[in-house]
């Protein structure tokens, strides 16, 4: 609980959102501070930002700072800070989680005890990844949500920068493909994914169930070319086990979410009713994604497409999300990455085995197209 001035450490997308949710929590924040810091720089538009050695050094005894990086190992930005006077630095979800009664938002930060049922289940997991690195990231994700150990492997290095498209699904993918984009909220993985086709998809449907989101996406789909345009679909709708009306904590950006005893309600559909060729399909839906698979057994049966999860919202993450998947997928390859550290951004991705193909065939496949 934050029982003293509280201070940011980064200003990214992170930062911006912890602002966001300390703004809703009636929590001012004294400042941020950010290695690349600006004269005159502002968080959200009213924090002022400063580099860490700027700080008033009485501060550094008094004050609690949050630390807003998953994109770097968060121990050694503790012990820099450390090393700089700051006596109180925990990481920002550490002082979230603190609040989970008033906030609709979580990341599954805290896991808790491994039981009986855990471990046997998680130990055939990871007996079933395609990989090593799979099994490396897996026990990277464990270390930290069970044990708050931050580990490495030097093999199985965390990438931020491929989320969703890892190298063994750039390998899968062809020309005519067709995206499913399930938590689209303003389109970014969109915009990636044209840039990686290069125009050439056969179809986008933007699944984004906040209405404010959906509205930003509209927006922005309306702004692009308008032969991508016509081939991208928004649909405003939650996507869950069952079909119906779901209550659904909004406006809250990037963490909006299905949660029960909030006042806002949407519309929830299955993946097996959506009636789209999906051959990809990405699903970030805050805690969501097992629910949504379940609703789409049948779907992901006949189609076989592509798929990149993210599991690390809640306890699914552990194994369920993975079981349900290695079970559901008949000849399947399943792996698994960290794209962040601190145990966030962690993905399931399931390629059907015919569309598998290792760097050296593609590389043999693409100078035979150059030649």
């Amino acid at each position: 609980m934050v029982d003293r001035p509280l201070v940011l450490y980064g200003a990214g997308k992170l930062g911006l959102l912890a602002a966001d949710l300390f703004a809703r929590l009636d929590i001012p924040v004294a400042y941020a501070l950010d290695r690349s810091s600006v004269p005159s720089a502002r968080l959200a538009g009213r924090i002022p930002v400063f580099a860490p050695g700027a700080a008033p050094v009485a501060d550094r005894d008094t004050h609690l700072i949050a630390v807003c990086v998953v994109t770097a190992p968060y121990q050694p930005i503790h012990d820099a800070l450390s090393e700089l006077g700051w006596r109180n630095v925990v990481p920002v979800y550490d002082v979230l989680e603190a609040y989970a009664d008033r906030l609709p938002m979580g990341n599954g930060w805290f896991a808790g005890a491994l039981g009986v049922e855990d471990r046997a289940r998680i130990a055939g997991v990871l007996d079933r990844w395609h990989d090593d690195c799979s099994r490396a990231a897996h026990l990277q994700f464990l270390a930290w949500r069970v044990a708050r150990e931050e580990w490495s492997f030097s093999n199985a290095p965390v990438r931020i920068d491929d989320r969703y498209f890892i190298e063994p699904v750039l390998n899968a993918l062809g020309p005519d493909e067709a995206m499913l984009d399930a938590g689209a909220h303003h389109g970014s993985i969109i915009a990636r994914w044209l840039t990686i086709m290069d125009g050439h998809f056969s179809a986008v449907l933007a699944v984004e169930a906040d209405p404010c989101n959906a509205a930003h996406l509209r927006a922005w789909v309306a702004s692009l070319p308008s032969d991508q345009a016509a081939r991208i679909e928004v649909r405003e709708c939650a996507l869950a086990g069952e079909a119906g009306t779901r209550t659904f904590a909004q406006g809250m950006g990037l963490a909006s979410r299905l949660m029960a005893g909030v006042d806002g309600e949407v519309p929830a559909c299955r993946l097996d009713d959506l009636a789209f060729p999906a051959t990809f399909a990405k699903l970030h839906l805050e805690g969501g994604e097992l629910d949504a698979l379940q609703g789409g057994a049948a779907m992901l049966r006949q189609q076989r497409p592509i798929l990149a999860v993210t599991v690390y919202h809640n306890r699914d993450g552990l194994w369920r999300t993975a079981e349900f998947l290695m079970e559901t997928l008949a000849d399947y390859r399943f792996l698994m990455r960290m794209h962040g550290w601190c145990g966030t951004g962690a993905v399931i991705y399931a390629i059907p085995s015919e569309r598998w193909r290792d760097a050296a065939s593609t590389e043999t496949t693409e100078n035979a197209r150059t030649r």
